[in-house]
Parts: C-alpha cells; sequence; structure tokens
C-alpha cells in the first residue's frame, strides 16, 4: 500500500488523547480537589501545551506522490478515522451530561468548566471530523457528518458550508470569509445571525431546482436540526433542566470555536471579480495556509486549507502543501486566542494579508 505522509496510526493516538482529556481533568478534580481547576485541563492543554509541542516538531510541506494518490484516496484504512469521532463524541457527552449534572451540585464553577472543555472537544474534533464527512460522497460518511454536527446543535452548517461558503468563499457574498479588518467578535454575530437561516434559504432552493417546495419532507434541515431536538429532549427528560443546560452550553462553546476557525482560515483573502461581475475561479491563494504536523494529525490536514477549498473533493490524507498559498505562521489553536484580542490580531495578520496583496497585484 502507497505511504501517504499524514500518519494515521499517531492521529488515532491524537483522537483518544483528546476524547480523554475530559475525563482525565475530572478524574484529578475528584481525585485531588479543585475540580473548578482541574476541569480546565481541557482547554490548558489545547490551547497552551498543544501549539508549542506543535511549533517544537515543526512543520511537514511533504505532500503524496502524484502516482499513489489515486490509491491512497481509496484506501478504506484511512475512512475509518473520521467516522470514530461519531462513537467517541457520542460516550463522551453520555459520560459528561451525567458528571455536569453532579459537579453542579457541588460547584457550579466546576460544572462550568466541564462543559467548556467538552465543548472545546466537540468544535476542535467533533465539527472537525464532521467537515472531513460531509465532503465525502457515500451516503454513510455524509450521515455520520451531520449526526455529529447534530451533536452540537449546528446541522445547518452542513448546507450552508458546501452550498453557500464554497460557492462564495473570498467574495463580499460569503458570510463566512472575514472582512480585512473585521473583528472576530463582529464576524462571530453575523456568523451566528445569518448563517443559520441561510442554511434553510439553500436548502430551500436546492429543493425547487428539483421542482420541490421548499418546504417539502426531503428537505435535510428537518433530519438534522430534528436529530438536535430529538438528543435535547432525551437529555431533558434522562437529566432535566441541567442536562439541557449542559446540552446547550457544550454546544455553543462548539459553535464558537468553528466560527473562530473559519474567521482565521479566509481573513482578509478576497478573489478578483472580473468585468462581467463574476469572480475568478477558487484557487489555493484564497485560503490561508498551514502546514504544521502536529496540529494537522489532529484536525485531519484541515489547516491545508488551501489545497482543499481548490479541490474540496480530496481526501484528507492526500491534502497538499502549496508553497505559493498565504502561510499562517502557526496553527489554529495558538490564532483562536489571538483572534479574540483584536488590535494584537490586526497587528499580526494585516501586514500579512498586504504582502498577499502585492503579491497578487504582482
Amino acid at each position: 500500500m502507497p505511504v501517504a505522509p499524514f500518519d494515521r496510526h499517531r492521529a488515532w493516538f491524537i483522537l483518544l488523547q483528546f476524547f480523554s482529556l475530559p475525563v482525565i481533568g475530572w478524574w484529578l478534580g475528584t481525585a485531588f480537589g479543585a475540580a473548578w481547576l482541574c476541569n480546565l485541563l481541557t482547554p490548558f492543554w489545547v490551547f497552551m501545551v498543544f501549539p508549542r509541542l506543535d511549533a517544537w516538531i515543526g512543520l511537514d510541506t511533504r505532500n503524496p506522490a502524484a502516482e499513489s494518490e489515486a490509491a491512497l484516496a481509496a484506501e478504506p484504512s484511512y475512512r475509518l478515522l473520521p467516522l470514530a469521532a461519531l462513537p467517541a463524541h457520542g460516550a463522551m457527552l453520555a459520560w459528561s451530561a451525567p458528571a455536569f449534572v453532579a459537579l453542579g451540585h457541588e460547584s457550579l464553577t466546576a460544572a462550568l468548566a466541564l462543559a467548556l472543555s467538552v465543548g472545546i472537544i466537540g468544535g476542535a474534533i467533533g465539527i472537525t471530523f464532521a467537515h472531513e464527512l460531509i465532503h465525502k460522497p457515500t451516503s454513510l460518511e455524509h450521515n455520520v457528518g451531520g449526526v455529529l454536527l447534530s451533536l452540537v446543535a449546528y446541522g445547518g452548517f452542513k448546507v450552508e458550508h458546501i452550498f453557500g461558503h464554497h460557492v462564495d468563499v473570498a467574495t463580499p457574498r460569503d458570510t463566512s470569509t472575514a472582512r480585512l479588518g473585521q473583528s472576530a467578535y463582529a464576524f462571530l454575530l453575523r456568523s451566528l445571525l445569518v448563517n443559520p437561516p441561510r442554511a434553510w434559504q439553500l436548502a430551500g432552493e436546492r429543493l425547487r431546482a428539483r421542482g420541490l417546495p421548499a418546504w417539502h419532507w426531503r428537505n435535510e434541515m428537518y433530519r438534522w436540526h430534528g436529530l438536535t431536538l430529538l438528543f435535547a429532549t432525551g437529555i431533558t427528560a434522562w437529566l432535566g433542566i441541567m442536562g439541557l443546560a449542559f446540552f446547550v452550553l457544550q454546544a455553543f462553546v462548539a459553535i464558537t470555536l468553528l466560527e473562530l476557525v473559519n474567521y482565521i482560515e479566509h481573513y482578509g483573502l478576497l478573489r478578483r471579480q472580473r468585468p462581467d461581475g463574476s469572480y475568478e475561479r477558487v484557487t489555493p491563494r484564497h485560503s490561508w495556509n498551514d502546514s504544521h504536523y502536529l496540529s494537522n494529525l489532529a484536525l485531519l490536514n484541515l489547516q491545508r486549507h488551501s489545497d482543499h477549498h481548490a479541490y474540496a473533493g480530496r481526501r484528507y490524507q492526500v491534502l497538499r502543501h502549496h508553497d505559493d498559498a498565504p502561510q499562517l505562521p502557526c496553527g489554529y489553536a495558538s490564532l483562536v486566542l489571538l483572534a479574540l484580542l483584536p488590535p494584537l490580531w490586526r497587528r499580526f495578520m494585516d501586514p500579512r494579508v498586504a504582502a498577499w496583496k502585492a503579491a497578487e497585484a504582482g
């Protein structure tokens, strides 16, 4: 079998490590006290320790050999990794929901720290793996991706991302392309207010193109939002209002993290508009690229976002590094924190956008 630069064996280890973080934090708090502090292990590891390891290990700009790309893309063993996120995420929620309720009776701060931790894993791993799956052609992958998104109450992302963002990326029409100078907070507000109804609009347009009414029962938005409602109802019946609060909190954190990553991926990059009003085709130049080895193992090469947008159907194991794409200096975890400090973000990123524009003009 051809060998990909992406090491799926190490990626399995990282997947299990991330899903175990909330459990380890909870156990430390139970065993040694200071539950509120120990339950912050996940954000501490994800945003402080992991980025430093990522920077220390460094870049991996290798690409799979062109002659082996088709065989690698067809290799079934790579497909198991993103699919495994569903049982892992489901098990994490089934464990953490009653743990949150029990902690809430002892320390509300500790309970909120646990919900934050679970939401971070849901956003960093659950949604990222769902993103890989919804781009793929098989019904199994499509549906598992949709269920993963429903677990964080963001099923509309499946529609809006593919039929909205990937069509309009790097244009003013796209609500998931951050404008130069736009703060992460303004971007989040616009995304959270505009993208969910836009998903309904796009789903309706797809049905009308088939000669069906927008509200036809085949509208897939019913499926994903129905699943979310089912999960929320089930957890409320099981654990009461505290269980519902946990479901809402972890979903909000996961969605916020997703949209912050969207903010990073296209900040300030726009396609040229032609005289007829259309836009030049999407190329690797219209997304920020990063090839840090460790974080790409954790995120299924999501940071090779330039290649993903240029060739959206490519599977994660054969996504390519492009030297001519605009390059981020570090992985997403570090940049998420920087994005929350708009003056520092602009000082850090605006000169890079200016350099990209100068290169484009040349």
